[in-house]
């Protein structure tokens, strides 16, 4: 552990022996393989090892990821810089939108038609999926206004025509953006492109423009929109629509091909996390959800990469456990269930305070601000006045969010985790089979009189659980503990 910051992101197993070496692979899977990787193609590539498993007693919990140890590297996802430009290239990496973000995209068609090459085509893929919608056109940092799919805007003089493709267009002579102009009267007949060239399942605008040297005396502008991104799967529901639920969009890269491809999910466990996120919370602005995913994920990045970032939007713990994905994020439950001395099969190894440079008590970072052109800024700092008096110094850690563009949930986030890592108590021990139904993400009591632990005060998050072997070949569970509160 690292700067005291919790574990979010562990491997859980817990189930019949056979199962063991899929949680095996599916770790070294997580931690080396990138987004859009396929099963296939990962063991193809050497990426998957197996762990032979030679007794019942090595049946672990194996972390797979955990953002506490990345938490303080820097994060190029959390500036906005990369996202608010258009790029060019063959092999440009595929994009995934999911949540609200405003973005620009790979430029993946230029041509110049008309006398002297005055008109300029230019097709901007901002996702490789269906999209919800797109909203606002910014062309340099500035919302234009459109008529229909005409800029009115000054200084542009009508002379830029934007056309807005969700992704779900399937011929050329459809109707795009409302307008009566259709894609094959200005892309396919003023540039001679094939009516075959539509973008099928992709979210693009196509943009044209006219020159006049008045109006483009700097330049070709930038041109950026706000994305609500990809439809979500709700098993509450039974059905797909938009949303930026955090534990929604979990489940769905989990379930993706560009993701783990995995649609071994606990349905139940998701469905509770997904009301938590849910979870209507008043801030000076008014009100927010609770815990949101808004952000691009590019296919060349590690899915563990990934799914760290998803957990610092909701502070979740992601797991494997019973040969399904379950994920608990940030919310105090009462305890599952109390152990007492009784349930103790071994020694307790216990530590009860962290070393100090692994103590923080002010947390500052940054996210992409919505409220500020979804440009990246500084969240508001968290800082204790009774930690700073306990630590004598004022000790910062630097934790940045990436997917969560809301400042005043940067900030409680924030809070939270700095509040989770004052908990200093860690312990270890092994427990007789009454803890076998104990969960990594639960929160346990253990009564222990000795240390004046009693009627369930003493509050632990279940952090590690592996199935052990004891000296009289009894099976034990070994917990690693970590202290917790409301």
């Amino acid at each position: 552990m690292k700067n005291n910051l919790p574990v979010v992101v562990q491997s859980h197993q817990r189930d019949a022996y056979t199962k063991a070496p899929r949680a095996a692979l599916i770790a070294t899977y997580i931690t080396g393989a990138a987004a859009g990787t396929t099963l296939f193609s990962a063991i193809a590539a050497g990426m998957w090892g197996w762990v032979a498993v030679y007794a019942i007693a090595s049946l672990a919990i194996s972390m797979v990821v955990n953002w506490a140890l990345d938490a303080l590297k820097p994060k190029p996802k959390s500036d906005s810089g990369g996202t608010l430009v258009n790029a060019r290239g063959a092999i440009n990496p595929q994009e995934f939108v999911y949540g609200k973000i405003r973005k620009g995209g790979t430029e993946i068609f230029l041509k110049t038609t008309g006398n002297n090459n005055k008109i300029l085509h230019k097709v901007i893929a901002l996702a490789g999926h269906e999209c919800n919608a797109i909203t606002d056109i910014y062309l340099n940092d500035e919302i234009v206004t459109l008529s229909g799919d005409t800029v009115t805007s000054e200084p542009w003089d009508s002379k830029i025509k934007v056309y807005k493709h969700l992704g779900a267009q399937t011929a050329a002579t459809e109707t795009f953006n409302g307008s009566s102009e259709t894609l094959a009267s200005t892309l396919h007949d003023e540039a001679s492109v094939e009516s075959t060239f539509i973008g099928k399942g992709i979210c693009y605008l196509y943009v044209r423009f006219e020159y006049d040297q008045n109006v483009f005396a700097n330049g070709i502008p930038t041109i950026t929109a706000i994305v609500e991104g990809k439809k979500v799967y709700n098993s509450a529901t039974n059905s797909t629509a938009y949303s930026s639920n955090a534990a929604l969009v979990i489940r769905d890269f989990i379930t993706s091909a560009y993701g783990l491809s995995d649609d071994q999910t606990d349905d139940t466990s998701f469905e509770a996390s997904a009301s938590i996120c849910a979870d209507t919370v008043s801030t000076l602005n008014g009100n927010e959800a609770k815990y949101e995913i808004n952000g691009v994920v590019k296919a060349n990045e590690k899915i563990g990469d990934v799914l760290q970032d998803f957990m610092t939007a909701c502070g979740g713990t992601l797991y494997f456990g019973g040969g399904y994905w379950r994920l608990n994020v940030a919310n105090y439950v009462t305890p599952t269930k109390t152990l007492t001395l009784d349930d103790l099969r071994s020694g307790i190894s216990i530590d009860t305070k962290v070393p100090m440079r692994d103590n923080f008590n002010t947390v500052r970072g940054t996210h992409i601000d919505a409220a500020n052109d979804w440009v990246s800024a500084d969240y508001p700092e968290y800082a204790s006045s009774t930690f700073v008096t306990e630590d004598t110094e004022t000790v910062a850690t630097n934790l940045d969010f990436p997917y969560t563009t809301s400042s005043a949930a940067a900030q409680r986030i924030a809070k939270l985790t700095l509040l989770r890592s004052r908990e200093q108590i860690a312990m270890s021990a092994d427990f007789g089979l009454n803890a076998i139904d104990v969960a990594v993400g639960d929160i346990i009591a253990f009564d222990n009189d000795r240390y004046g632990w009693q009627n369930g005060d003493k509050q632990f998050e279940v952090t590690g659980w592996r199935l052990v072997a004891g000296e009289n070949r009894d099976l034990r569970v070994n917990l690693q503990l970590r202290e917790t509160s409301q």
